[in-house]
């Protein structure tokens, strides 16, 4: 019976380590794209650790919320930028590669699935 409560308990701790490291990756990943970025995309975003951010292009400023699930990457905005044709209140990305310098994502939406690059500033 102690034998079978041993192995059980193992078997047990070992699922939970298991578990607390995917959790952990998660933030990890969050971690790296906090920062400043340019993008082959002409915009230049900056994401902060509290899931707020903004993209900038010329003079326009969009800010958003941002969420990180797996490899999508959604942009919330909170308003698009005056004398735009078109509203967009959010952007899926995929995400290809990140890490610490690069990123590599294409838009969830984009049947071409064209990559852009991010590159971190530093």
């Amino acid at each position: 019976m102690k034998k079978t409560l041993y192995c059980l308990s193992l078997v047990l701790a070992t699922v939970m380590v298991l578990f607390a490291s995917c959790a952990k990756e998660d933030e990890d990943y969050e971690d790296l794209l906090i920062g400043s970025w340019n993008s082959t995309d002409s915009w230049s975003y900056i994401f902060h650790d509290d899931h707020t951010g903004s993209r900038t292009q010329g003079v326009a400023t969009q800010t958003f919320t941002w969420t990180l699930d797996d490899d999508e990457l959604e942009l919330k905005f909170d308003k698009y930028g005056e004398g735009q044709s078109q509203i967009i209140t959010f952007r899926v990305y995929i995400v290809e590669s990140l890490t610490s310098t690069k990123m590599e994502a294409y838009e969830k939406e984009d049947s071409s699935k064209e990559t852009i690059v991010f590159t971190k500033k530093k």
